[in-house]
């Protein structure tokens, strides 16, 4: 039955999502084609500011898809639980708790696609940029493996600590946003208002928490260092962040999709 409720689910959604994929695709073709024809066009202060301006669009336009792409989502998972047309949802041979996991699972899904297709946008942009520089692909790749090993790539931990990373941050993303919005429907009325301030709430205790997690892995130790003390210790230091915000952001997930499924089961507020 998860299953059916999976196929239907990304049916319904496809379209939107598939759309703002192709648009980032889209966005970082023009903006890779806008780098790299300024630099035959008349060298003049109107034409650099228009590419920084377009390269700033770029920017604005990835991160409005992300949360475009999350908002379409979420209302999506508000109006098919908690307004009318829940009672429909509610009605169906299955149980709550195959409902909850169909819209995580279909919803992390697509927002891995979006961080996806950013990333593939952005790579897009920069190899636009990277056309224009006079560097050989050698200098280019000798550079970009000194970043890497500063980094800390050459780590196994370092390595399965981003990957778990890469994972679990669209689940994270898509559970965080359902959880508020399973707290906003208690509301008796103004549901959206309490969804948001619930947001609010979150965002600023997840703030607080970032800030102890940067005291914990000693950052404020490392930028007291200078020169080689702080190449040495810097990708450890990134390791240690990482980490513990991963490990922070993982049982947050747990906690707000255990929450989704109790108020799913126990307290529907329906309009």
């Amino acid at each position: 039955m998860l299953g059916k409720l999976l196929k239907h689910d990304f049916i319904a959604t496809w379209k939107v999502m598939v759309c703002i994929d192709v648009l980032l695709v889209v966005l970082g073709v023009l903006t890779a084609l806008v780098i790299r024809t300024i630099p035959h066009v008349d060298d003049s202060f109107g034409m650099s500011m228009f590419m920084f301006s377009f390269v700033g669009v770029f920017y604005i336009g990835i991160i409005a898809a992300n949360i475009v792409s999350l908002i379409y989502l979420v209302m999506r998972y508000y109006k098919n639980l908690y307004t009318s047309e829940g009672y429909l949802t509610f009605t169906l041979p299955v149980k709550t708790d195959m409902i909850i996991h169909s819209k995580v699972i279909t919803g992390s899904v697509w927002m891995f696609l979006s961080y996806l297709f950013t990333l593939i946008s952005i790579l897009i942009a920069g190899a636009g940029f990277f056309s224009t520089v006079d560097v050989s692909r050698e200098k280019l790749h000798e550079a970009m493996m000194e970043m890497f090993d500063f980094l800390g790539f050459g780590d196994p931990v370092f390595v399965a600590t981003l990957l778990f990373t890469i994972l679990i941050t669209p689940v994270a993303a898509v559970v965080c946003m359902y959880f508020c919005v399973s707290i906003g429907q208690l509301w008796q009325n103004h549901k959206v208002l309490g969804s948001v301030l619930c947001i609010i709430g979150l965002y600023m205790f997840n703030q607080v928490v970032s800030q102890l997690v940067f005291i914990v892995s000693g950052f404020w130790n490392i930028m007291s260092q200078t020169g080689a003390d702080i190449d040495a210790s810097f990708a450890l230091l990134y390791r240690n962040i990482l980490l513990l915000l991963s490990i922070v952001t993982f049982i947050q997930a747990v906690i707000f999709y255990v929450v989704c499924i109790i108020i799913a089961r126990k307290k529907i507020n329906l309009d």
